[in-house]
């Protein structure tokens, strides 16, 4: 086989030429194309990298941002349900404070018609009793009632105090009033009665006043002793039991 050296070294210079042409022409652009490509998605993935951490951080501040957020309306919301429940118990409070007081006002005025009701039938029991003891006393002899009330008036006289006797007996004249008039022996005996027992000094005046009912005083400078039975009758229509109407009324209270 015959080699022809020219030939081959000529083609191999061809070769080397062609590499380098392509080195060269070729190769380094390329690369550099490569390299510029390589640096850009660099760039681009640095960047990309960049956004996604400021984004993160974003969305943390957002989502820090949400729970303050969260946490004021927690913090409103429980406010608010505590002023709602102040003021609810605010307005239950004044509701039963204005209920008591109304309740306390009808108490009031029950209070007072029942008073009043009860003064009034207290004050008609009594004037029944009276006129019904009057209509009794209306059947009793006077002059037998009128004697026994000045028995007992005598008694009164024996047991007065020493001051009220010495005002009886120091007078210049004593009142002796009947709601009957007293026939003049009985005059006669009740000044032997008041000179026994009080001296000569004073005066009798005997005088006549039905509006005693059957009753006798004796009046003195200072002194008042009473036995009548208008006196008797109106302590008793104090003394009165309620009726029975007025009974019903404090049941129903």
């Amino acid at each position: 086989m015959h080699i022809d050296w020219w030939t081959l070294g000529l083609q191999a210079i061809n070769v080397l030429v062609l590499v380098w042409l392509l080195r060269h022409f070729l190769f380094q652009p390329i690369k550099a194309v490569i390299e510029a490509r390589r640096a850009a998605a660099a760039g681009l993935l640095q960047e990309a990298e960049t956004a996604r951490a400021a984004a993160q951080a974003e969305l943390a501040s957002v989502e820090a941002r949400r729970r303050d957020f969260q946490r004021e309306g927690d913090a409103i919301l429980t406010a608010a349900h505590a002023q709602a429940a102040a003021e609810r118990k605010a307005m239950l409070d004044q509701a039963r404070g204005e209920a008591g007081r109304i309740l306390a006002e009808a108490h009031a005025v029950l209070d007072r018609d029942r008073a009043a009701q009860r003064k009034t039938l207290e004050a008609e029991a009594g004037e029944l009793a009276v006129a019904m003891a009057r209509r009794l006393l209306d059947l009793l002899p006077p002059r037998q009632v009128t004697l026994a009330l000045l028995d007992g008036l005598a008694t009164e006289i024996d047991q007065l105090q020493e001051a009220a006797r010495r005002d009886l007996a120091t007078a210049d004249a004593i009142v002796i009033a009947t709601a009957t008039p007293l026939a003049p022996e009985i005059q006669a005996q009740w000044r032997d009665h008041v000179a026994q027992r009080l001296g000569a000094g004073p005066r009798l005046e005997f005088r006549h006043e039905p509006a005693l009912i059957a009753g006798v005083e004796l009046r003195g400078p200072h002194t008042l002793l009473r036995r009548n039975w208008r006196a008797d009758l109106e302590r008793l229509a104090r003394a009165l039991p309620l009726a029975p109407q007025v009974r019903d009324v404090q049941q129903l209270a």
